[in-house]
């Protein structure tokens, strides 16, 4: 009879050790505590180095703009955003007003023609930067991918357009199939974040049940380590005796973790400045946050502050904004 010391040497001679285990132990901040929460189960979580996450929801839902974001706080601590642009969409110069830094290293920006070229420069781009050891380990490597919906698959970049038949109307499906199994190793081999934004559909006829999909196929849904579905509702406001489009609140639900529990739920407001751009009221947000979920004392309309006094909300968002006091508020989250 063997024994258990005999097992496993044996094991350990004809198989090696076991493989590292694959707990996530860093994050790329979103900058927002409540979607940190909610998508990796912490508030100083985010999106996770060494997976791939996708991000999806209707037009104009912030997709980009939040991607954006993601980017510039990469680039902050001290890592390296690129971006993968099917749609032909990016505009560098709205993105330097979020904070970017449009320069190489830090920065790479790609037009590819087909699905399998946007795939393959990332995962060179990853290995490059990982070899040449110019940012330390522990820097985060974040490629935004815009948007798998519009990527074209390589089968068809090489027809003409009359040439299409019906198997070119799932081609999308199958080569994600077999692309995004190999982009899940590189995201682990190189400790990168691949972010793919997607599109949402409808699909007719359904009467129980989520009627929400996605283009590109079921791939996505098994590779994905997280899966944000976006949603958004208008805020209007009285002025000048009208009512004022100023903005809009953006539902975030986590569809998919493997994290922490899935289908969990926040919101961020997007507000726009006087150029029409883009911004998140990242402070009002989080004290929505807490007032609904009783971290703060609330009485309607006023929050009760840890100065004693009392403020309407938009008034204590300003105070705080004023005096640098958003890290002050996070602290103020459960740890």
């Amino acid at each position: 009879m063997t024994s258990v010391a005999d097992l496993i040497s044996q094991l350990d001679k004809e198989l090696g050790p076991n493989a590292d285990g694959q707990q996530v132990t860093h994050f790329i901040d979103t900058g927002f505590p409540p979607l940190n929460k909610i998508m990796s189960g912490r508030y100083d979580g985010g999106l996770p180095f060494g997976r791939m996450v996708e991000m999806f929801g209707e037009s104009s839902t912030g997709k980009t703009a939040l991607a954006t974001q993601w980017m510039v706080n990469a680039q902050k601590m001290g890592g390296v955003a690129g971006f993968i642009d099917w749609e032909r969409s990016f505009d560098v110069s709205l993105a330097e007003g979020f904070g970017l830094k449009a320069e190489r290293p830090y920065w790479l920006y790609s037009k590819p023609k087909t699905w399998e070229e946007g795939n393959v420069t990332a995962a060179k781009a990853c290995k490059i930067i990982r070899e040449s050891k110019v940012i330390k380990p522990d820097a985060p490597i974040l490629f935004v991918f815009d948007s798998i919906a519009s990527a074209l698959p390589k089968s068809q970049a090489e027809k003409e357009i009359d040439e299409y038949t019906m198997n070119d109307t799932t081609a999308l499906a199958r080569v994600t199939s077999t692309t995004l199994k190999a982009m899940a190793q590189h995201c682990e081999e190189f400790n990168a974040t691949f972010l793919y934004l997607n599109q949402m559909r409808l699909k007719p006829g359904v009467v129980y049940g989520d009627p929400r999909t996605t283009p590109g196929g079921k791939a996505m849904e098994f590779y994905a380590t997280a899966r944000l579905a976006l949603g958004r509702q208008k805020i209007m406001e009285q002025v000048d005796g009208d009512k004022t489009f100023v903005g809009q609140n953006i539902s975030i639900q986590c569809v998919k973790s493997k994290m922490t529990k899935p289908f969990q739920e926040t919101s961020i407001r997007m507000s726009f400045d006087d150029l029409g751009a883009a911004q998140f009221d990242t402070i009002v947000s989080l004290l929505d946050y807490m007032i609904a979920n009783k971290l703060v004392t609330y009485s309607k309309p006023r929050v009760t502050w840890t100065d004693g006094k009392q403020y309407f909300v938009k008034v204590l968002a300003e105070k705080i904004r004023t005096e640098n006091g958003y890290a002050d508020l996070v602290a103020m989250l459960p740890k």
